[in-house]
């Protein structure tokens, strides 16, 4: 149930595909602005929405960790009910802005507090599994408007899409448990009983051993700072890790190209209309959101990165040639006109199987509980400054680099990322939360270890 939250937060991702074409139009029946948006309205219709991501993991991160994940998660639904209301109804840009950046506080608040949640009441061996359904409830989120987007008006739409958290929030309150690991934390052991035997369908008895892991895992933590983690090299590398692979994400250009799906393959001139091709790659995300869940406990959380890294540098190298070709050769590309629609799919395809949803996932699992709201809060706000910039200046890189020039420089931030993952990203699956911070501590004592070998070689 706490998955149809995810799916509010990237409906405001992909939102802008099939608006976009309406906001331009000069017929006041399908534009409700009665005249076409300029190039810098469409600028920040796109772009608020991430700038309003930044500052969400703040005050939700704090309610959170103040009042419960439970509670945490609720408020982010209000937002988001605000938000389409008011943009199914906004009769100028000023309240298209406003639920823009409402949503993107509401999004910012779901990605920092779901990963965490699912995690926290999730059983060591399917820990992956269970938060990698937040990427199938994420896509939905980003299909829908492709799926009803072109074929309704914008008030009947943000209407339909507004039901989305009105239902999470109703269901979720009535029945949707707090985290053990809140309560735990919160000296509240007889809820947390309860809780765990919500979750798992087991009887008092049969949850003791689980209750004592995590009694045991958070008896030893103080409240945490983010200073805290500057002062642990376990947890500086866990940092550094997560932060790369959230950046690298955003670097992806995977908002940019969701915003303006529609209007690239309008660049693209293909023979497939721009509407239909958006839906054929909206529906390729739905789909491909379904392998992730089955892979990430087999596989790993780290061949997953790399192999998604890879095949994104594959699929974005791809359509920057045929960029390339459209604009700068002579070359004909009628003949390659499904180069667009293949790349894109393959993009979505790569992009589903690990670095969606892995980076959020590690986040969640790399830090002990006194610093995973701070920590979490900030790895979003950074992700989501990262996308404020590649979505703001998304326009201004292909009229700087051209087309192929901004796909390629996606390709270029993808395969870097592989060879990062290769080299520094820690396998967690199957390993419980100390086995994890453990596992940290080890490695970062044992290159320290090396590294003072290799001062004393060099005296």
């Amino acid at each position: 149930m706490v998955d149809l939250l995810a799916t509010s937060g990237d409906v405001t991702l992909s939102w802008t595909s099939p608006i976009y074409p309406k906001l331009y139009s000069n017929d006041s029946s399908i534009n409700p602005l009665g005249k076409p948006i300029t190039a810098q309205q469409d600028a920040w219709i796109g772009c608020l929405v991430t700038f309003g991501a930044i500052l969400g993991p703040l005050p939700f991160g704090f309610i959170a960790e103040k009042f419960g994940r439970k509670i945490g998660l609720l408020s982010i639904a209000i937002p988001h009910i605000i938000s389409y209301c008011t943009m199914a109804f906004a009769k100028n840009i000023y309240l298209f802005y406003f639920g823009r950046l409402l949503g993107g506080l509401a999004m910012g608040g779901g990605y920092t507090l779901l990963p965490m949640y699912i995690a926290e009441i999730s059983q060591d061996s399917n820990r992956g599994m269970m938060s990698q359904t937040l990427n199938v409830f994420w896509a939905i989120g980003n299909f829908l408007p492709y799926a009803l987007g072109p074929f309704m008006s914008i008030m009947w739409f943000n209407v339909i899409l507004a039901c989305i958290p009105t239902a999470f929030f109703l269901i979720f309150l009535l029945i949707g448990p707090e985290s053990p690991y809140y309560l735990v934390g919160a000296q509240k052991i007889e809820k947390a009983e309860k809780s765990l035997m919500l979750l798992r369908s087991l009887k008092g008895k049969e949850v003791k051993i689980e209750l004592d892991s995590i009694r045991a895992h958070l008896k030893n933590e103080e409240d945490g700072h983010l200073s805290d983690i500057f002062k642990s090299a376990a947890l500086r590398k866990a940092f550094v890790i997560c932060l790369v692979l959230i950046i690298a994400q955003e670097l992806s250009g995977f908002c940019a190209i969701t915003f303006y799906l529609q209007s690239i393959f309008e660049a693209a001139g293909t023979k497939i209309a721009s509407d239909v091709s958006a839906l054929i790659v909206g529906f390729a995300m739905l789909v491909s959101s379904f392998f992730a869940p089955f892979l990430v406990d087999k596989a790993g959380r780290k061949i997953l990165t790399i192999y998604s890294c890879f095949g994104m540098f594959i699929a974005l190298s791809l359509i920057g040639t045929f960029f390339y070709l459209l604009d700068s050769t002579d070359v004909n590309t009628e003949p390659i006109f499904w180069i667009p629609i293949f790349s894109l799919i393959f993009y979505i395809f790569s992009f589903n199987f690990g670095i969606c949803t892995v980076p959020w996932t590690l986040t969640s699992e790399l830090f002990p509980n006194n610093v995973k709201h701070v920590s979490g809060s900030a790895i979003a706000s950074i992700c989501w400054i990262t996308s404020f910039l590649v979505t703001k200046f998304f326009n201004d890189m292909n009229d700087v680099m051209g087309r192929a020039g901004t796909f390629w420089f996606f390709a270029a931030a993808c395969l870097a990322t592989a060879v990062f993952s290769i080299l520094y990203v820690p396998e967690t699956k199957g390993k419980s939360f100390s086995e994890i911070q453990d596992m940290l501590r080890s490695r970062s004592s044992d290159e320290r270890d090396i590294s003072e070998r290799y001062d004393f070689l060099k005296k």
